[in-house]
C-alpha cells in the first residue's frame, strides 16, 4: 500500500517520503542564549522536540529540572550534555500537563518552535505555574516542496499540525478517498478540524 510519509525523517524506505517541514535556526537566537544563561532562574527546563535540544547546545544545570517530552528528545539531551532527564510518561501535550499537575510549582522555560501550539504554556499555567517560551528553530515549509501524483497514493502520514497545513497549501485540499493517519492527539485533533471545515 504505497504510503506518503509528511514527517521531516521517514521512518524506513517502505514510505514515499516528501517532507513537508524544514527545521532551521532562528535569525537572532540573542533571547535564547539569554534565557539559557539565566537557567538556574528556572525551576524547570522543558523540551517538547529533538530540535529544542539541538538549538540550545550545549547545556550545564546545577538544580533545575531537565524535563524531555519523549525517548527522542531524551536522547538530544544526551547529546548536549544533560545527564538526568525527567521523561514524561506520555509523549504529548497532554503527558505534559498531566506530568506538570503532580510537580511542585514553579517557573518553567520552553525552548521550542515558532509554531508550537499554545496547548501546553496555557495548561502548566493554569495549573499554577510560572511559564516562559523562547522561540529555539524555526518549523517551515521548504522552499522546494515535492509534489507527488496523489492517484499513486493509499495513505498519508501527517506527523504535526504544520505538515497538515503545509499539505492543504501544497495540494489545495485534504483528499477524500484517502486513508489518513496522524502521530499523536494534537495533530489528530487538527486533521479532524480541518476535516469539519471541508463540510461546512
Amino acid at each position: 500500500m504505497p504510503t506518503l510519509y509528511t514527517g521531516l525523517t521517514s521512518p524506513d524506505s517502505t514510505y514515499i517520503h516528501t517532507p513537508l517541514i524544514e527545521i532551521v535556526p532562528v535569525d537572532d537566537d540573542s533571547p535564547l542564549r539569554n534565557a539559557i544563561a539565566d537557567i538556574d532562574r528556572y525551576d524547570y527546563v522543558l523540551f517538547t522536540s529533538q530540535y529544542a535540544a539541538k538549538y540550545v547546545g550545549v547545556l550545564s544545570v546545577r538544580h533545575t529540572k531537565i524535563v524531555s517530552i519523549g525517548r527522542t528528545t531524551t536522547k538530544a539531551l544526551h547529546k548536549i550534555g544533560v545527564k538526568e532527564v525527567s521523561e514524561v510518561e506520555e509523549d504529548n501535550s497532554y503527558g505534559v500537563i498531566s506530568w506538570f499537575s503532580r510537580q511542585p510549582r514553579g517557573r518553567i522555560l520552553i525552548p521550542r518552535s515558532n509554531l508550537a501550539l499554545p496547548i501546553i504554556p496555557e495548561g502548566l499555567r493554569q495549573l499554577g505555574f510560572d511559564v516562559d517560551c523562547i522561540t529555539a528553530y524555526i518549523n517551515r515549509m521548504p522552499e522546494h516542496p515535492k509534489k507527488v501524483n496523489l492517484d499513486e497514493i493509499d495513505r498519508i502520514v501527517f506527523t504535526s499540525p504544520s505538515t497538515i497545513d503545509n499539505f492543504v497549501s501544497l495540494y489545495g485540499a485534504l483528499p477524500e478517498n484517502k486513508e489518513l493517519i496522524t502521530r499523536g492527539p494534537i495533530t489528530e485533533q487538527h486533521l479532524q478540524t480541518i476535516l469539519k471545515q471541508r463540510l461546512l
